[in-house]
């Protein structure tokens, strides 16, 4: 595929908002061997006929999801080096269940000191 080809494929995928990987790039390469560029900024595939570039690219993607990253990225705003949603997630692991009677009937000798001073409960003597 020659540079002008290449550089409006990919110049087409960012004005779709995608960014397709290598794979898609290879893929596209070998769907374009031989094709050239026509005055109305078709691609003319020899013995094909002429597609224009949005099309292609719509029908790459279709061929080949996992060829391209939608770049208008997550719905997740970013917060420093996190998501809200890994913020979120962090969070809620940070948070201790209580202990009940129950459990802590499940347990003796040090484990059992050691969650009735963490939890405050009195200690069985």
């Amino acid at each position: 595929m020659s540079d002008h080809l290449e550089s409006l494929i990919l110049t087409e995928a960012r004005r779709q908002n995608l960014l397709p990987n290598a794979d898609a790039v290879r893929q596209a390469a070998i769907d374009l061997a031989g094709a050239s560029l026509t005055p109305q900024n078709l691609i003319h595939l020899p013995g094909k006929g002429s597609i224009s570039p949005a099309d292609y690219i719509r029908s790459l993607r279709d061929q080949m999801p996992e060829g391209f990253i939608d770049s208008a990225g997550p719905t997740a705003k970013a917060a420093g080096n996190l998501t809200e949603q890994y913020r979120a997630e962090i969070a809620a692991s940070r948070k201790h269940s209580r202990i009940t009677e129950a459990d802590l009937a499940r347990y003796s000798g040090v484990t059992r000191q050691h969650l009735e001073e963490r939890y405050g409960a009195p200690k069985a003597k």
